[in-house]
């Protein structure tokens, strides 16, 4: 089958993944914004082990919808962008240090797989999928859409379990 076909079958799916990860941005910010004082009495290194991630994780969800929405992009220049997204990724999750703060104790083991194991997952599944589509291999668009989703659950996950802190610490 030919690769640009292929990517173009997949219009819908990222349409509604784009809009989907466009809103919950927006809506992280009405969340930042009920309880400030909150996330700013908290350490830096918390609110980027924390906050920032799930922003990370939407807009990467929204990124990868861009790219695959982007009208008669060559398979070359989207295996490209994705392989890119994914080690940007990768590398933002080794600058995060959040396997540092599991490692001090200050995370438990559910804010691991949800802050840091599936997050490196997704974004070295992102790279394989980048090299499949680059490649012309039949899995690479079917797994981009899995780490779509994949980024999106997780940073849906991460804004609730945000949420119900916040209104924990706001009842204190």
């Amino acid at each position: 089958m030919d690769p640009a076909a292929m990517i173009e079958g997949w219009h819908e799916f990222y349409l509604l993944v784009g809009t989907s990860a466009a809103a919950l941005t927006g809506l992280m910010f009405v969340v930042i914004s009920v309880s400030p004082e909150t996330i700013a009495e908290r350490p830096k290194a918390g609110v980027r082990a924390f906050v920032t991630p799930t922003m990370v994780f939407f807009a990467t969800a929204l990124a990868i919808s861009a790219f695959m929405l982007v009208p008669h992009i060559a398979p070359a220049a989207l295996a490209l962008l994705l392989a890119l997204t994914g080690v940007g990724g990768l590398a933002y999750l080794v600058w995060v240090r959040g396997h540092h703060f599991w490692r001090e104790g200050k995370l438990d083991a559910e804010d691991w797989v949800f802050y840091i194991g599936l997050p490196f997952l997704g974004y070295a599944l992102l790279v394989a999928a980048a090299i499949a589509i680059w490649r012309g291999g039949a899995l690479g668009t079917p797994m981009l859409a899995f780490v779509t989703l994949l980024l999106l659950v997780v940073a849906i996950h991460n804004a609730w379990d945000l949420v119900i802190w916040l209104a924990q610490k706001r009842r204190k």
